[in-house]
């Protein structure tokens, strides 16, 4: 499994290829091509180098060299003799102008918003070592996003790094963007099954899949699923139980307590039975009859059935207490 990319500084060998990517160096050029050890050469806005040491003269002989980004310094990188030598064409010796323009780079006024639908001031989540975590966007460049996490102004690339708070959007999703919860198609054997995300790490998803059965997936074999099936409404006027039938005609009336529990009443009307508590307060239920048991059902809320047992003598015994006819 991927693990969650750590903040750091920015990588000496992003800035070795991207230096080299303006232009190809003649091997002539290389082999005349020499430089100082300890001396700082400037290689563009911002980009400077220093070597510190190398192991010999030869081109695979390996060189400490300090790669400078943006006014950051890196860790020292180990780059073969051949490529540094390569970089110099593109370098001068620091002055103390490129020194004081590092210092002091023009500013520039951020972007307000991405094709990604974010924007400047927005609240997001970031990856760092404590997983997704909330952050501000303060400038975006693209698809990097500057942001500030925990009092500290880091960049982070969308998607791998930055999310917005919230549900994910279709595009979230055709980048490979997911949520907990979200119903997705993961594909198993090639047959695309649905699932549900029940864990995140990074961009890597942990599915529930059918048979109580777990995977984890990446987001090339994920895709997004259709929306749930609603669920069928519960229908009224039919029996909770086999062989129950209305109360209609066979229970009718006003009921009320006789004892101390607590006063409240049940007044029973063709099949229906509303309940009046002493704030006078009515909940409305369907009463149906069967195995010499009443039964007072809501078909929306099922767990909350109310049973009731007949007494000789003509009385209700609910789990409230007793009940007694008072009236028509």
């Amino acid at each position: 499994m991927k693990k969650l990319r750590q903040d750091r500084s920015p990588s000496p060998w992003a800035f070795a290829r991207s230096v080299l990517a303006i232009a190809a160096i003649p091997s002539a050029l290389v082999a005349q091509t020499s430089f100082q050890l300890g001396t700082v050469y400037q290689c563009g806005p911002g980009r400077s180098l220093k070597v510190v040491s190398c192991a010999g003269p030869a081109n695979t002989d390996v060189c400490d060299v300090q790669l400078n980004s943006a006014g950051q310094p890196s860790q020292p990188a180990k780059l073969p003799r051949q490529q540094v030598v390569a970089l110099l064409p593109l370098c001068h010796v620091q002055t103390a102008q490129d020194v004081q323009a590092d210092a002091h780079p023009p500013a520039r006024p951020p972007s307000q918003a991405s094709s990604n639908g974010i924007k400047v001031g927005d609240a997001v989540e970031v990856v760092t070592g404590s997983g997704w975590t909330p952050a501000k966007v303060v400038a975006i460049n693209g698809n990097s996003y500057r942001v500030v996490v925990y009092g500290v102004q880091v960049t982070k690339e969308y998607p791998a790094e930055v999310r917005r708070v919230g549900g994910a959007s279709a595009q979230d999703h055709a980048n490979g963007q997911y949520r907990l919860g979200d119903r997705v198609q993961v594909n198993v054997g090639g047959q695309w099954v649905d699932a549900k995300i029940v864990t995140e790490m990074g961009m890597d998803y942990q599915v529930e899949l059918p048979g109580n059965r777990t995977a984890w997936a990446n987001p090339q074999n994920l895709r997004p699923a259709g929306p749930a099936p609603a669920a069928a409404a519960p229908k009224s006027g039919v029996p909770p139980k086999p062989g129950m039938t209305s109360c209609a005609g066979k229970v009718e009336g006003r009921y009320a307590t006789t004892g101390n529990f607590g006063a409240f009443q049940i007044t029973f009307r063709s099949g229906k039975a509303t309940m009046t508590d002493v704030g006078g307060n009515d909940e409305v239920f369907e009463c149906w009859m069967g195995d010499g048991k009443i039964l007072l059902h809501q078909p929306a809320h099922a767990n909350l059935d109310m049973p009731i047992d007949p007494n000789n003598d003509g009385t209700l015994q609910t789990p409230l207490g007793e009940i007694k006819k008072k009236g028509n």
